[in-house]
């Protein structure tokens, strides 16, 4: 008799340890969804300088797993509550799959991670040069508006990466620059590309656009990682309660 009042004793602290831990793994799944959700709408205007599908697959997938935690919390916490090893062995399939969609993000953000600048340096400059302004490139061209002028930079490295331009070598109104390169843009202000009038990169220590739009993916990358991580820590503490308490419930299921 002490020896059942002691597995249910363990049973019970099993399954209130596992909602406790579902309540915290909804509330990750929460934080998963409204980061991924605010990298899609605050890359969403520089999306047409990029080129390569990782950081669209990458911020999905978390979106993605953020969807599939909501779903699957909710599912390990009526298991938890209603002492069902069949709905817990379905959460804990969900879990693994999550898991794996967190490891194939992780990996794709290294990687990305890595080849990061060598891809804008090459894709950057060669569009700038060929595209801007040009008859169906509208989305690039407001793409890289906004880009000069939220990061107060013009050019790739420095605002001379225009002159020979396709934009610059066609222009009949004397344009050095775009004039979302000037620091108070209106009609023809480049004309006139004095440092005072346009953000020209002088010095060591100065950033062209390539440098500030390198930092500013490679940061929201970082913070993508970290909410990742995070949730799949606490993750494979929940598959190892879960296991926990699968297994109890088995047990008392086939006591006689």
């Amino acid at each position: 008799r002490h020896g059942n009042s002691g597995g249910m004793c363990d049973l019970s602290c099993l399954r209130g340890v596992l909602i406790a831990f579902n309540f915290l793994f909804i509330i990750g799944g929460c934080g998963a969804l409204a980061i991924g959700i605010w990298t899609v709408i605050s890359k969403m205007k520089y999306a047409a300088l990029l080129g390569s599908i990782y950081y669209n697959l990458i911020t999905y997938l978390l979106i993605g797993a953020g969807v599939l935690v909501l779903i699957t919390g909710v599912l390990g916490c009526m298991g938890a509550v209603r002492k069902n090893s069949g709905m817990l062995t379905c959460y804990f399939a969900l879990l693994v799959t999550i898991f794996l969609c967190e490891c194939v993000a992780g990996i794709l953000a290294f990687v990305y991670y890595q080849s990061l600048h060598d891809e804008l340096v090459s894709e950057l400059k060669s569009n700038l040069n060929k595209n801007y302004n040009q008859t169906g490139q509208e989305s690039f061209s407001m793409a890289v508006d906004d880009m000069q002028q939220d990061f107060q930079c013009c050019g790739v490295s420095a605002y001379s990466d225009w002159s020979g331009s396709k934009f610059i070598t066609t222009n009949q109104d004397g344009l050095k620059t775009p004039e979302s390169c000037c620091k108070s843009p209106s009609p023809g202000c480049s004309v006139r590309d004095h440092p005072s009038n346009i953000y020209r990169v002088l010095g060591s220590d100065s950033m062209g656009c390539l440098t500030r739009l390198e930092q500013y993916i490679k940061d929201h990358l970082f913070i993508l990682a970290i909410t990742g991580t995070a949730v799949a820590c606490l993750e494979i503490l929940v598959m190892i309660f879960t296991c926990c308490l699968r297994s109890r419930i088995r047990e008392e299921e086939d006591e006689p």
